[in-house]
């Protein structure tokens, strides 16, 4: 029994030391009900102003030190990340003719239809996935907010079919 006494003598100081750390640092990054609104903006952001060719929007969204990946094989086979910056990808949505992504079925004057799900937020930081009606490819993000806004820092994404004409071309 003094065994039992004094590990919950000592516990008891801890569970609530624990607790207490737990309030104060979930206060400093605490989720707010206009965070899942703002996340999805951002992404719509990214999406929308590929779609329109609007590098406004996308720069909006993004964060300048954006790492946006996807696997590509080379000539001999090997896979290797193919990486793209915040900056070119705001330089090719001023010109880029983002419709050789448009699956092969797709009425180029439909709406772009986006569905946005988000897997976690938590702590200032989230994450989510980015499917269109239109675009042949699929978008994991990471998103963190800085400075109360919520900026895109990653993106790995991969093509979904190969339908498009990006995939098709000569």
């Amino acid at each position: 029994n003094f065994k039992s006494y004094n590990m919950k003598k000592i516990m008891t100081p801890l569970y609530f030391l624990a607790f207490m750390l737990l309030i104060h640092n979930s206060s400093v990054f605490a989720q707010t009900p206009n965070d899942s609104t703002q996340i999805k903006e951002t992404v719509l952001n990214y999406l929308e102003g590929m779609e329109t060719n609007n590098p406004q929007r996308i720069e909006k969204a993004m964060h300048p030190d954006l790492a946006k990946r996807t696997i590509e094989k080379n000539k001999e086979g090997i896979e290797y990340p193919e990486n793209m910056t915040a900056a070119s990808l705001i330089g090719y949505s001023k010109g880029f003719d983002f419709t050789l992504f448009y699956k092969a079925d797709v009425d180029p004057k439909e709406p772009l239809k986006s569905e946005i799900i988000i897997y976690e937020i938590s702590n200032g930081i989230a994450s989510v996935k980015a499917v269109t009606n239109k675009f042949e490819f699929v978008d994991y993000i990471h998103l963190g907010k800085l400075n109360g806004e919520w900026k895109i820092i990653n993106i790995l994404w991969a093509m979904t079919g190969n339908t498009n004409k990006w995939m098709n071309k000569q």
